[in-house]
């Protein structure tokens, strides 16, 4: 399998994480995680599957967007698979959709049903480019266009973006008297611009910092694990965890040391046989 991040031009970043090209076939779970992503597939069709069965699935062709996911998603490309795929901030997708972002949560959803007919042009331009260099320029005029058209009222994120970058995000109170708002209008903000409540974006970063941390520093202390993200016990980790991946840490743990491509992509699991 070949992947290749691109980061985005300094007209994007503050929106855009990365873009992520990928050619290869994979089948695998993909657990929660906090970005939203744009997928244009130009290669065969995905699969998502209904369950972790892998028997019955959904076929993606072209293009879709990928809410935040608060739960594992069992997935498979195949054929002559080349996807390229557009990886929003966790504050930085609300700036190219009208809808709240509560809408595409657990959702993956044609983009023919949000931009109408500029999905099929975009999708056939990136099919047309003859380099990824191309394909990446093409995305960027489409993504800017959106952006300039697009009337923010800032003042409601940059709070929220501020706590992001400063890493503030201790619990749901703090961030009330933090950003001097109620907690009923904190989730109402959260759904909005990022697409899931306070509370539950808090639980996402959590679980995803604990992948980074065993990936990046191979810690396989529970105890550790849990005081560094600051849960009350390692119980309360142990069930966190399990509620939003399907798995135990410790399961996780074990099936990370088998899988040497976790490294790279902490949050997705090969097809477990």
């Amino acid at each position: 399998m070949f992947v290749k991040t691109i980061k985005p031009s300094r007209l994007l970043e503050e929106y855009i994480e990365n873009y992520i090209y990928i050619e290869g076939n994979n089948k695998g779970i993909s657990l929660p995680k906090t970005n939203m992503s744009l997928v244009f597939n130009l290669g065969d069709a995905f699969k998502l599957f209904h369950d972790n069965s892998f028997s019955s699935a959904a076929n993606y062709y072209k293009h879709w967007i990928a809410g935040i996911q608060t739960k594992p998603n069992y997935v498979e490309s195949y054929g002559k698979s080349r996807m390229f795929t557009i990886q929003f901030k966790i504050v930085g997708c609300y700036a190219f959709f009208k809808e709240p972002l509560s809408l595409f949560k657990n959702e993956f959803i044609t983009l023919d049903n949000v931009f109408s007919y500029e999905a099929e042009e975009i999708w056939e331009k990136m099919l047309s480019a003859k380099t990824l260099e191309e394909q990446v320029l093409i995305i960027e005029d489409f993504l800017f266009e959106k952006l300039i058209k697009k009337k923010i009222n800032y003042n409601k994120i940059k709070g929220i973006k501020t706590l992001l970058n400063e890493n503030n995000l201790s619990n749901v109170n703090a961030m009330t008297k933090e950003l001097n708002t109620s907690r009923k209008h904190l989730n109402q903000l959260f759904n909005n611009y990022i697409g899931v409540s306070t509370k539950t974006l808090l639980s996402i970063i959590r679980i995803n910092d604990s992948y980074r941390i065993i990936s990046k520093e191979n810690q396989d202390n529970l105890s550790i694990l849990a005081y560094e993200m600051n849960y009350a016990d390692q119980a309360h980790f142990n069930n966190n965890f399990k509620q939003l991946t399907g798995l135990t840490p410790t399961e996780y743990i074990h099936i990370y040391r088998s899988f040497p491509s976790m490294k790279i992509t902490p949050h997705y699991i090969p097809f477990l046989k």
